[in-house]
């Protein structure tokens, strides 16, 4: 099968389910990547497609010799690929573009060139994107930074506020921590609106076989298979309530601080209690129960304020049952 599909993997939206039950096994999809253990950069299959989609998906800044990716596409990477399956990759730094900011370009800028090289390229590209209520992801983003950037308990402990004030001032707005209506907008208006598959978190959090059964039928795959795989697969890396107040407690004072800093990964893990397969977490706590962020009604009311003229236009456009879900509109 000719074409691309790439999978938008927005934080917080069971991107992680999805690439490791489903695009890693499922018979009828050829992953190119992000691939759990690969040695190749960005998770790739293999080098030489990392090769093949560096310009296209992370260095739009750079030129790109477009005939010659699409020789190394049609020649090389097409015979690879059995006729029944679809190529696809997956990757959750295309929703924050990371690449694009560091390179001091607009993301959504290199959003829309990659778009369009990716077309260029591959003749058909297939977007698939889930969105989520910023009101729960932003809380949930919020503890991925906890966990992921562990080091910062050598310097402060920040509250859901204050990194919610750091992430604004850092991407140049608060509507920019979130933004997903503008790439559901590129990619429609490059591709066209029947290339383009946009799904709800919470769909797959209420009604997962549903979820899937949709998800399965856009991209063309069997819907047995991908909710097989999926059962009882589950991943979470979402931090537990034990977990974020013993970082809270290392925090609070300067010996703990101090010893923090000069500890080892699997020190700092062990003196939080993190129980890490798979870098999937775990606790070493029993009857913990998963860490959660109170906002308050002002904070609230600013997500809300921020999203709710997005909101309306997925609503006007794709047909979204935001309002079953709490999104703001």
């Amino acid at each position: 099968m000719t074409g691309i599909t790439i999978h938008i993997g927005f934080s917080k939206t069971a991107t992680t389910t999805l690439q490791r039950a489903v695009f890693e096994s499922h018979s009828q999809i050829y992953y190119l990547g992000k691939i759990y253990k690969s040695q190749h950069p960005r998770q790739c299959i293999t080098a030489d497609t990392f090769d093949l989609l560096e310009p296209l998906l992370w260095k739009t800044g750079q030129p790109c010799d477009l005939e010659a990716k699409k020789k190394f596409f049609v020649e090389t990477l097409i015979p690879r690929v059995d006729s029944n399956k679809i190529i696809l990759g997956s990757w959750e730094d295309l929703g924050q573009q990371g690449a694009a900011i560091r390179a001091g370009i607009d993301p959504l800028m290199s959003f829309e060139t990659s778009v369009n090289r990716l077309k260029a390229v591959c003749g058909q590209c297939i977007i698939l994107m889930s969105l989520r209520n910023p009101i729960t992801r932003l809380p949930s983003m919020y503890l991925q930074h906890l966990r992921g950037n562990q080091k910062q308990l050598a310097r402060n402990f920040i509250t859901f506020e204050e990194w919610l004030d750091s992430e604004e001032a850092r991407l140049g707005g608060l509507k920019d921590v979130f933004q997903y209506r503008e790439y559901a907008e590129v990619a429609m208006n490059v591709l066209g609106a029947e290339n383009v598959g946009v799904f709800l978190y919470e769909e797959f959090d209420s009604d997962p076989e549903k979820y899937l059964q949709e998800v399965s039928d856009f991209l063309g795959i069997d819907a047995k298979e991908t909710m097989d795989l999926t059962e009882g697969q589950r991943l979470h890396t979402r931090m537990f309530a034990s977990q974020v107040n013993q970082m809270s407690k290392i925090n609070s004072s300067f010996t703990g601080r101090l010893l923090w800093r000069f500890s080892s990964v699997d020190r700092k893990k062990k003196s939080i209690g993190f129980s890490d397969i798979h870098s999937v977490i775990q606790s070493t706590v029993d009857n913990d129960v998963p860490a959660s962020v109170e906002i308050s009604p002002e904070i609230t009311q600013r997500i809300s304020d921020a999203v709710r003229e997005d909101n309306r236009w997925l609503v006007d456009n794709l047909h979204l049952e935001l309002e079953k879900y709490g999104y703001p509109l």
